[in-house]
């Protein structure tokens, strides 16, 4: 502490805001004016845009006005005859980044979704694009990562497909999951290994069991079963890490839009929830009376640190 500051008092409490403890839990969210399509965080923050490039923000430097590292881009901008060319650095999205997802075995690795009809998987420290999948032929709104297999990578499209392919084959054709509307988000079971959900722009919410899948692209693979969550599109879901079957979504119905719902990992029954009113909202769902009628004892569990047998 430098003796000739008056404001000792002010500059301790600054220190104390500053310090994040072991028990605290920490969100990530954003504010924008529709220039920002996705966010996906852990010490490193991916954010995706109306840009192709991807910025890879370090959240342990504070006020940064730049990413650490940005993934690809235009390189130039040229206008003749009324006419505007642009140029992409190599192996760059050439439009709009729709989706993020980084692997949790694999924290280097970072896939994303594109307006281009494109996916592709980076090493984030290498700043280079590793595998680029061309799947679908309409935009891909969304990608996910295997948890219990993290070469095994899952895009849903406008083009109402949702593929699975193993990143180690690239030039695998995959298995195909046809839906009944266009694909807003996807989410793996975390307490089943073969299973995700797909949210729909409709407002349905479809589960499939991937060894139904197919390789006969002739062959539709039927889905486990279909929830009507929402009467307009389900833009986003989370599944509770701690209780098994226990999903949020959010939709851009009713008055207020919401674009994404997050339980935390740490505190299980903690939701947060983003939407058009640029307000962050956080719900503890274990103080509702008819979550604990049924929920209850892993809300005892998480409490007491007592085992379910």
């Amino acid at each position: 502490m430098d003796a000739y500051l008056k404001d000792k008092d002010n500059n301790s409490k600054e220190d104390e805001d500053m310090t994040i403890r072991p028990d605290d839990h920490l969100v990530v969210c954003a504010s924008n004016d529709d220039d920002v399509s996705s966010l996906k965080a852990r010490n490193f923050i991916a954010v995706g845009s109306m840009e192709p490039a991807i910025g890879i923000w370090n959240l342990d430097i504070m006020d940064e006005l730049l990413p650490s590292v940005v993934l690809d881009g235009i390189t130039e901008i040229r206008k003749k005859l009324m006419k505007k060319y642009i140029k992409y650095k190599k192996d760059s999205h050439t439009d709009s980044g729709l989706g993020l997802a980084w692997n949790k075995e694999y924290r280097n690795m970072l896939a994303s979704a594109s307006a281009d009809q494109s996916i592709k998987v980076w090493g984030v420290t290498t700043r280079t694009c590793n595998i680029t999948m061309n799947d679908h032929s309409d935009k891909v709104q969304a990608v996910a990562w295997n948890p219990f297999a993290p070469q095994i990578l899952l895009s849903g499209s406008f083009n109402q497909t949702v593929c699975l392919k193993d990143g180690r084959k690239p030039s695998h054709s995959g298995f195909k999951f046809p839906v009944s509307a266009e694909v807003e988000s996807l989410a793996w079971d975390p307490h089943s290994e073969h299973s995700f959900m797909v949210s729909l722009e409709n407002g349905t919410v479809t589960s499939f069991h991937i060894r139904a899948a197919s390789a006969d692209l002739t062959s539709e693979t039927k889905p486990s079963f279909t929830i009507h969550a929402h009467d307009k599109a389900v833009s986003s879901m989370s599944f509770n890490p701690l209780v098994p079957d226990l999903l949020a979504t959010g939709s851009v119905d009713k008055m207020g839009a919401v674009f994404s719902v997050s339980f935390s990992d740490a505190c299980p029954f903690l939701l947060a929830i983003g939407g058009s009113k640029g307000k962050l909202q956080l719900w503890d769902i274990s103080s509702e009376d008819v979550l604990l009628m049924k929920y209850g004892k892993y809300v005892a569990k998480k409490k007491t640190g007592a085992q379910i047998v």
